[in-house]
């Protein structure tokens, strides 16, 4: 016989039921919420969509006014190709002169301002076209104020935050090589 074993096999239920509460006690300790993570889990992944959230709508913003720069540059270097023949042709030379717009190839304003905003219009293939605020020409420097509006990829509604505007403010002019 083992020592310290009773040979009463009445107490072996009793054992057992004392060893089984024990281990769903156990698994009971598990399932509690006292220093769990879950509620970290939660924090960090609400944290991480909102910071994607905003990341994306600045970039977006970004790239759109940069897409908006290009294309008004792009426009408007076209446009300056529109030449001023009189002024090119019978002007006086001023070579050497200081202030003199001698390196800068004259612009004939009116048919640049209409191949610019075609231009303009034909490069535009976004869902809103760009706007034209303003038109500048001094004979020599063609500048332009435009503006279009875009949608974010990831609109606020709640914000009432679901579009933005673009507005830049481009220069160009064309000189002599």
């Amino acid at each position: 016989m083992i020592t310290g074993m009773t040979s009463d096999y009445r107490d072996l239920p009793r054992f057992w039921a004392q060893v089984t509460n024990r281990f769903f006690r156990a698994s009971e300790e598990f399932d509690s919420e006292s220093g769990s993570i879950s509620p970290l889990i939660m924090l960090y992944f609400t944290v991480a969509m909102l910071m994607a959230f905003v990341v994306s709508n600045v970039a977006s913003t970004y790239v759109a006014r940069r897409d908006l720069i290009n294309t008004t540059e792009a426009a408007l270097s076209i446009a300056t190709q529109e030449l001023d023949e009189w002024v090119y042709y019978y002007r006086l030379p001023t070579k050497g002169i200081p202030g003199s717009n001698s390196d800068l190839v004259p612009i004939n304003c009116s048919d640049a301002g209409s191949t610019f905003s075609r231009e303009l219009a034909a490069m535009n293939i976004k869902a809103s076209p760009a706007k034209i605020i303003s038109y500048r020409c001094d004979g020599y420097l063609l500048g332009a104020i435009v503006e279009q509006e875009y949608r974010l990829p990831f609109a606020a509604s709640i914000l009432g935050v679901d579009s933005f505007t673009n507005r830049v403010d481009v220069s160009v002019q064309s000189t002599f090589r």
